[in-house]
């Protein structure tokens, strides 16, 4: 596990696992603003997980 990739998998599997249980257990609704950006931060965050993944089985 001494590639790039795999440490770019990590930190946005990491990132997305926090996002989404932040999400899930909100007490209350954010503002419409707020909600942009976690959705926003959320995709980013699985689009860099599905590009890693697919680098790092390429690199093989």
């Amino acid at each position: 596990m001494n590639s790039k990739w795999a440490k770019l998998m990590l930190m946005s599997g990491i990132t997305s696992g926090w996002l989404l249980y932040e999400m899930a257990t909100a007490s209350e609704s954010p503002r419409v603003e707020l909600a942009f950006v976690q959705y926003s931060l959320l995709a980013c965050a699985l689009i860099g997980l599905v590009g890693s993944v697919m680098m790092f089985a390429s690199d093989r």
